[in-house]
């Protein structure tokens, strides 16, 4: 078995997707994460997906600043 732990940042560009429904938000990603990790393996499970907003500042390329 194995565990697999993500944090996924987003540039504020994007934010507006999850400011009207989180839980929609977060069952899209469990989603999207669920269908792309099995191509990898043969069972996945996608559990404590969170959706909230980071106060820090990116310039929209990844990197803070």
């Amino acid at each position: 078995m194995c565990i697999v732990n993500m944090r996924i940042k987003f540039s504020d560009t994007f934010s507006e997707l999850f400011v009207g429904d989180v839980e929609y938000a977060e069952l899209t990603i469990e989603s999207i994460v669920g269908i792309a990790l099995l191509e990898l393996f043969d069972t996945v499970l996608v559990e404590n997906v969170t959706v909230h907003h980071s106060p820090e500042c990116n310039n929209g390329d990844g990197e803070r600043g």
